[in-house]
């Protein structure tokens, strides 16, 4: 069992988090899941996502970061600054 927490931007109709029960290996394997369960999560906004896995941002190469059962995934919106 996995559970993400959502950007606010994602939450209209599912609220603050889901819980995923299917087998999940990795991000990449997740990101099927959020298209289904989460209306407002799809490709075109993917790039604005940014992944945080049990507290750590991940920056690089997130559809390859592992998963397991109890991890906590959080979707934050991606900011930029100069």
């Amino acid at each position: 069992m996995i559970r993400v927490r959502l950007a606010e931007i994602l939450r209209e109709g599912v609220g603050e988090s889901i819980t995923v029960d299917e087998p999940v290996q990795s991000i990449g394997e997740l990101i099927p899941i959020l298209e289904r369960r989460v209306p407002r999560y799809t490709r075109e906004n993917d790039e604005i996502i940014n992944f945080a896995v049990n507290g750590a941002m991940i920056l690089h190469n997130e559809k390859g970061v592992a998963l397991k059962s109890g991890d906590e995934v959080e979707l934050l919106v991606a900011f930029s600054g100069g």
